[in-house]
């Protein structure tokens, strides 16, 4: 969470980045509650105060008041900056119009003399249109079904009724944006260009491609230097426009100001019948059919409204104008929602949802004049730009249009609605919301639930994600996706876009084939490329892309369920049931004695997962082989890439061996205390290590941490020293206790040279592959260390020795255990978690940071992308990209990274921890939990800053990057490159490989036990780090060990006696003789140290 005064960079002018998405958690639901948003925020001029009868206080323990005080003062702290943050938003996205505006203000008034001037031309037949624009080589945009050579029907063009500007532009609503904006120029065409009946069969839209192919032509004969191309308007086939983009050089260039000019058709609403255009009624009528009767047609709302939407510019323009004069923060609203749109994909195109801008303004224009109950007002124009928006935010999430349409000034029957959302203005007859579909119109509410949730936050400010992050990718969006092959060849279906009903059955179709294993499915459509305006030969080709992108939220409880259950026997929905899964559906009998249709599916031979093989199976039966052998599924190879396990079963052997020893430990008798209690400390235990224990037989686990706590007695002693001796003779009496019942166990040392520390451990073995390695915590340790570090007379080297002790027993003995019994809870309550973490452990190792970046470190990174967010990841593709995402725009130099409330006082501590260390040399990453408040322990020895910065560079480039290029780690960037000995390694040292396969050994020997352990690889590079850690960084994956120079050993240094590492003198330009770095001699040494465990040193810089 950044300070209010801190500068935050915007993406709106500069480049794009993508965020963490974050979570759903309702919204409010009733009409009352929306009028909260005035009551519990006050971020404009006024306050809105809530009246309420009088209550009773009710009772509340000190602490709980302290917490309700804290979190009231914490609201009132995170309102005050989200107001200064959403004024400097403001203010760094409006448009200076009079500087930057002027030269497309003088290109639009070329434009408009350019139009005024075309010729009239009257009675023109298809054959002599299309010769007269072949000649000028112009295309004419018609849209299909084009024009047949047998129509009657005349073209003219005459003089625009009206010309002028409108959307955004106009109503000084647009927004600094990298790509850019537009600005529309409409041309209102003349109802004499019409017949009544234009209505009908396309007429209207060929005249119209005409009547702008026109336009066109007259341009490109102007010798403006413009580059002019149709593009269909959001996406809808039916309404081409031109786009005017300029090409730089001339006088009439208006590159500065960073914009398109769109020159848009358009039509009096006057210009044909209204009721004929309803959404119940056909008009498009094929030539069979033509004698039939209308009613029995079905009906074409889309191309209606398609039409409809070509009379609404100025009526849209004039109503907003006049709504922004009554309501003054209007125009901020608009801001506030474009860029929230804008930063997650949305827009008025349908492959962007059908909800962009325009929608909003037009939307939130409505709902200040009417839309609540009893005809009032649902928003109100005192509010202050802030509580509009969070308003405008929770009707999209609270009200369903789908199942409760928002009707103004129309009858319900005259206004239904397929297959979307319905605000039906029955002023104009149009359903301002027809490009949206249900699937964009459900991602869009969803999008809402979760900002909505993020603005109620008491204590985060969440201003980043809200309006600052790029939340588009699909990828971090969704939890699986599949690429979707388009047919070649679509059918038309009554005036619908054909690409439109493919989609819309494809939607149904996997909606009732995936029931309750996705919570949401989204498609993302292919967009038409742009058409040029000249026809030199080339032609409007679809975009290279053409598949459908299938966007899943899964439910994680349900996504991999093996079995669907149908009707039962007999039922009447049988067959329909039958008839959807084909040869998939099967009768069977269950325990309970019910016999139901059912499908099953496999779970062991398939590398797929389950939603993914119903994807492919209802495609290829749908829609042939040709498509369903040719889906791309992303998500799958992210499970597969962790041993294929999406939850915490295959951790059963271990957790089960755990519990084994806790029994056995409990049923010891002759200790001298009683076992208080036992606790896992280790990431085999929680679920979040990178291998899988006991998956063969034969093969030993790495010893997992075990924290043994035994009854508080006065006995102990009172001397650190005295403790661990105590201690050790503790564990001496469990081995032998142990020894007697027949389980294997060894005494280990440890901090031999730091008697304050914990000195001995127990390591036990079982033979079926479990290994434990247990250490005794007492709870008078902390104490008797903080009392020594307030002896102020303590010598410096005392000092940092206690103090490493104190950090040691609080990371290994208290925090340790808490925190895995944080993440063993919080892996049961998300499937996805356990997976996740352990590909980016495995990502981290790959790149040769696992020694700097902690397991418990990695494992709180995961945590938070799951915690944090209001729509956790369900699935190990998610979880693991939205966990880069976040790595990749963390500023940690700046920010900690929060798990939990304790943001306050986390934010308060870690200005103390950068203040007293301002060049970050310990520390580089602080992530405060709720057992962490100082969010240290994890991070005390690493990441060093230089290798936090490695890891935000290495996210962001994997973000980019495809599934195995994430996974590819280059050399390039380190200085040399140490190759160990295979056998050296951890899978070499655990070899059992014989000569001879069926000779393999798969029992538990006593060498493999003495080899328990050992890890030769990082007990070389910790006597590396020992000997050469000023001097060298080093870095390994267990396979190789890469190094880097100390910047700082490499410049020089003057003469001077005892310098730590070799040296070897150096002349410089200026005749000063300095000591450099004897690289060599340190490669050699390092050689010698390493002997056979070392198959080569190669230098790479």
């Amino acid at each position: 969470m950044a300070p209010a005064t801190k500068k935050r960079r915007t993406e709106i002018e500069e480049g794009d980045e993508e965020v963490r998405a974050k979570e759903t958690i309702g919204g409010l639901s009733s009409e009352e509650e929306m009028e909260a948003v005035s009551k519990e925020d006050d971020f404009g001029d006024r306050t809105f105060e809530a009246k309420s009868k009088p209550r009773k206080t009710p009772k509340h323990s000190s602490s709980e008041q302290e917490k309700a005080q804290a979190i009231s003062e914490s609201y009132e702290s995170k309102t005050n900056v989200f107001r200064m943050e959403t004024e400097e938003l403001l203010s760094e996205i409006r448009v200076d119009y009079r500087k930057r505006m002027a030269p497309a203000e003088k290109m639009l008034h070329k434009l408009k003399n350019i139009i005024e001037k075309i010729p009239r031309k009257t009675g023109a037949t298809i054959d002599k249109v299309e010769g007269e624009m072949r000649k000028c080589k112009i295309h004419i945009p018609f849209p299909e079904p084009r024009p047949g050579a047998d129509i009657k029907y005349k073209f003219s063009y005459e003089r625009p009724a009206y010309m002028n500007i409108a959307g955004s532009y106009a109503l000084k609503t647009v927004a600094k944006q990298h790509e850019g904006f537009a600005i529309d120029l409409i041309i209102q065409i003349p109802s004499t260009v019409f017949q009544e009946k234009d209505y009908l069969n396309y007429r209207y839209f060929h005249k119209r491609a005409y009547y702008l192919a026109t336009i066109a032509e007259a341009i490109q004969d102007s010798g403006l230097d413009l580059q002019l191309s149709y593009v269909d308007l959001h996406d809808d086939p039916l309404r081409p426009i031109i786009v005017a983009a300029p090409s730089g050089g001339s006088e009439t260039d208006f590159t500065t100001s960073k914009c398109l000019i769109r020159i848009i058709p358009a039509i009096a609403k006057n210009t044909f019948s209204a009721s004929r255009l309803r959404p119940d009624r056909n008009a498009v009528r094929p030539v069979a059919e033509r004698d039939t009767a209308k009613n029995s047609l079905p009906p074409t709302p889309r191309y209606n409204s398609s039409i409809l939407a070509d009379t609404t510019y100025f009526e849209h323009l004039a109503q907003l104008h006049d709504i922004s004069s009554e309501a003054k923060v209007f125009k901020d609203a608009c801001l506030l929602g474009r860029t929230w749109l804008r930063q997650r994909g949305f827009g008025s195109n349908i492959n962007q949802g059908g909800f962009g801008h325009a929608e909003w303004s037009i939307l939130m224009s409505l709902l200040l004049k009417g839309g609540g109950s009893k005809g009032n007002s649902v928003l109100a124009k005192g509010y202050s730009n802030y509580q509009m928006f969070k308003a405008m935010l929770q009707f999209l999430a609270t009200r369903d249009l789908i199942v409760n349409p928002l009707l103004f000034d129309v009858e319900s029957e005259c206004a239904r609605w397929p297959n979307g959302p319905n605000v039906f203005d029955g002023k104009i007859g149009l359903n301002i919301l027809f490009k949206m579909t249900e699937w964009g119109y459900r991602l869009l509410k969803h999008e809402a639930e979760i900002t909505l949730k993020l603005l109620s936050d008491p204590v985060m400010d969440h201003f980043e994600e809200v309006f600052l992050h790029r939340l588009d990718d699909p990828r971090f969006k969704f939890d699986a996706l599949a690429y979707i092959p388009i047919p070649e060849c679509l059918n038309k279906n009554n005036g619908l876009d054909p690409l439109l009903s493919f989609s819309q059955k494809l939607y149904d179709m996997l909606s009732t084939g995936l029931t309750d294993r996705a919570k949401l499915i989204h498609l993302t459509l292919p967009s038409i490329s742009d058409l040029p305006v000249r026809a030199d030969g080339i032609n409007r080709s679809p975009a290279p892309a053409a598949q459908i992108i299938v966007g899943l939220l899964l439910n994680a409880a349900q996504c991999n369920r093996a079995v669907d259950h149908g009707p039962p026997a007999g039922h009447k929905d049988g067959a329909s049931y039958r008839v959807f899964w084909g040869d998939k559906a099967e009768l069977r009998r269950f325990k309970d004695g019910s016999i139901l249709e059912s499908v099953v599916w496999g779970t062991k031979d398939s590398k797929q997962s389950i939603y993914n093989q119903i994807i492919q199976y209802l495609v290829a039966k749908n829609f042939g082989d040709g498509i369903g052998n040719h889906i791309k599924f992303i998500g799958d190879e992210y499970t597969t890439a962790v041993g294929g396990g999406r939850d915490v079963s295959l951790f059963q052997p271990a957790m089960a061996a755990f519990e084994k020893l806790i029994k056995e430990l409990r049923n010891l008798e002759g200790l001298p205390l009683a076992i208080r209690q036992v606790s896992a400390a280790a990431p085999v235990l929680r679920y979040s290590s990178v291998e899988v224990p006991l998956l063969s037989s034969g093969q030993l686990m790495q010893p997992a941490d075990v924290v043994v706590q035994f009854e508080s007695s006065g006995r102990w002693p009172d001397d650190l020293i005295a403790i661990q001796k105590t201690k050790t003779a503790f564990l001496l009496k469990m081995s032998e206790l142990l020894e007697k019942a027949g389980t294997v166990t060894r005494i280990g040392l440890e901090n031999i040279d730091y008697p304050t520390m914990n000195s001995a451990f127990l390591e036990v073995v079982y033979y079926e592959g479990s290994a434990f390695r247990i250490r005794i915590y007492h709870d008078r340790e902390q104490t008797l260390l903080e009392r020594q570090l307030l002896n102020k007379d303590l010598p410096g080297k005392k000092r940092d020795e206690v103090t490493a002790a104190l950090s040691e027993h609080r990371r290994r003995f208290i925090v340790g255990p808490l925190h895995t019994q944080e993440v063993q809870k919080l892996s049961h309550r998300f499937p996805a978690l356990s997976p996740s973490i352990r590909l980016l452990k495995r990502w981290f190792q790959t790149h040769l940071l696992s020694r700097e970046i902690s397991e418990e470190l990695a494992e709180l990174m995961t945590i938070r992308t799951f915690v944090a967010t209001s729509s956790p990841p369900n699935s190990v593709m998610s979880g693991f990209l939205r966990t880069l995402h976040f790595i990749s725009l963390w500023d940690w130099r700046a920010e900690p990274a929060v798990i939990g409330t304790v943001a306050k006082n986390a934010s308060e501590t870690f200005d103390a921890i950068r203040k007293s260390d301002p060049a970050i040399n310990r520390h580089a990453m602080v992530i405060p939990t709720e057992y962490d408040p100082t969010g240290t322990t994890f991070t005390e020895f690493g990441p060093r800053k230089v290798v936090a910065a490695r890891v935000t560079a290495l996210a962001r480039s994997a973000i980019g990057a495809s599934f195995k290029n994430m996974f590819i780690s280059s050399t390039k960037d380190y200085d040399f490159v140490m190759y160990i000995e295979p056998k050296y390694t951890l899978p070499g040292i655990r070899s059992k490989s014989s000569k001879f396969k069926n000779l393999q050994k798969t029992e538990i020997t006593p060498q493999d036990i003495a080899k328990l352990g050992l890890n030769v690889p990082d007990t070389f590079v910790d006597e590396l780090n020992d000997i050469y850690g000023d001097t060298v960084i080093f870095f390994t994956d267990g396979n190789i060990i890469a190094g880097l120079w100390n910047p700082s050993s490499e410049s020089g240094r003057r003469w001077k006696v005892n310098i730590p590492y070799s040296t070897i003198p150096q002349v410089r330009g200026n005749g000063e003789e300095v000591l450099v770095l004897n690289k060599k001699s340190i490669l050699n040494e390092i050689s010698r140290l390493g002997g056979e465990i070392l198959t080569k040193i190669e230098i790479i810089k």
